[in-house]
């Protein structure tokens, strides 16, 4: 038998040996996987958060989150936290506010205050907290407050990447929220089937972008 048989014959055992299931698990070898959230206008869309059900939260990291007061506006406007994790809310600007909370996984309210407030918040429920200053109604702002390790805010380009490990396997579906999403509760179940290295899963929302956010209202009506 010469080499060139030989050849064809080792070709055609290795493609028929390489399963699909192969080809996934080399998919997925790789330790990191992008994601990229567009409105419905193919614009790139911020503070929307991606969350991966691969682990549970086991320890609340212990860096404290922060969300700034600048300009009055909350700065970012949207932070997703891990469950039991610290959130602190500075005040650099050249008035004092007053930061609070109704929603109902952490009700809070802190004294009129410029600086540093004092205590961090800890938000052991997971769930989203809509925070508004009860001095200018118009400040509105976003906490996400997970139940998994794997969770992260879109930047400016509309882009997350995760590192799942070289033995990370996905979930079926990964859910996606924003602010001011239209659908129903602002978040969407999203297949990963497209989620594979190498690649860039695209996702579009609908949304509603206002001018101006007046308080609690923002969360079901943009």
């Amino acid at each position: 038998m010469n080499l060139h048989v030989r050849f064809m014959i080792l070709v055609l055992i290795c493609s028929y040996s390489l399963t699909p299931v192969d080809v996934v698990a080399q998919a997925m070898s790789a330790t990191t996987v992008a994601i990229r959230v567009l409105d419905q206008n193919g614009e790139p869309l911020d503070n929307a958060v991606l969350e991966l059900p691969i682990a549970p939260v086991q320890q609340a990291p212990a860096k404290v989150a922060i969300i700034d007061q600048i300009n009055k506006r909350f700065v970012p406007m949207v932070i997703a936290v891990e469950q039991g994790q610290q959130v602190n809310f500075p005040n650099n600007d050249n008035i004092r506010h007053h930061v609070y909370s109704f929603s109902e996984i952490r009700q809070f309210s802190t004294e009129l205050y410029a600086d540093i407030p004092g205590e961090p918040i800890t938000f052991d429920k997971a769930g989203i907290a809509v925070l508004g200053c009860n001095i200018h109604d118009s400040i509105v702002g976003y906490i996400f407050v997970s139940a998994w390790q794997h969770v992260a805010v879109t930047d400016g380009t509309g882009r997350v990447t995760f590192d799942l490990g070289a033995t990370s396997s996905l979930p079926a579906t990964l859910q996606v929220w924003h602010p001011w999403s239209t659908d129903p509760e602002q978040k969407r179940e999203v297949s990963t089937a497209g989620l594979v290295a190498g690649a860039e899963l695209e996702i579009r929302l609908t949304i509603n972008r206002p001018e101006q956010v007046f308080g609690f209202r923002a969360l079901s009506q943009p």
